[in-house]
């Protein structure tokens, strides 16, 4: 058995988070490691429980889910993958400008979610290499 995705709820409404947490809880091999009801909640949740998935809101007060994508690309260190979630299907394309894993309307499909979560897998598994260790992007293009 792999280890589970470490996962983050990032949503101003506290329902849609807590019903998204809940259909996280029914995955195989997920552990929702914390919530976050905006985007400075989110930064600073990252930085303590070093997330391998954040699920992000749009559109929350303050800090916005493309705001802190785009704090999160800035960083030289290993950033967390990102699945936006949003009752706005019209963001899709900026989502996925930010290096998005994936983009899930409101109210998230149960299928839909596990191909998120399969699409995360996929994508972190690629980035640590076969060893589950983080394998520079250069040093992935010589593998191949």
């Amino acid at each position: 058995m792999s280890m589970p995705l470490r996962v983050i709820v990032v949503d101003d409404e506290q329902l849609a988070r807590e019903e998204l947490c809940y259909q996280l809880e029914q995955a195989q091999e997920v552990e929702v490691v914390a919530q976050a009801g905006n985007g400075v909640e989110a930064l600073s949740a990252i930085d303590r429980v070093d997330p391998d998935l954040v699920f992000l809101d749009i559109q929350m007060p303050g800090l916005g889910g493309f705001e802190v994508a785009r704090r999160l690309l800035e960083r030289d260190d290993d950033s967390p993958a990102l699945v936006f979630v949003t009752a706005y299907a019209q963001h899709a394309i900026e989502a996925f400008e930010v290096n998005a894993v994936d983009y899930l309307l409101k109210p998230v499909d149960s299928d839909r979610l596990e191909q998120a979560l399969a699409r995360a897998r996929r994508r972190l598994s690629a980035e640590r290499g076969p060893a589950g260790a983080a394998v520079p992007l250069n040093d992935q293009l010589e593998q191949i």
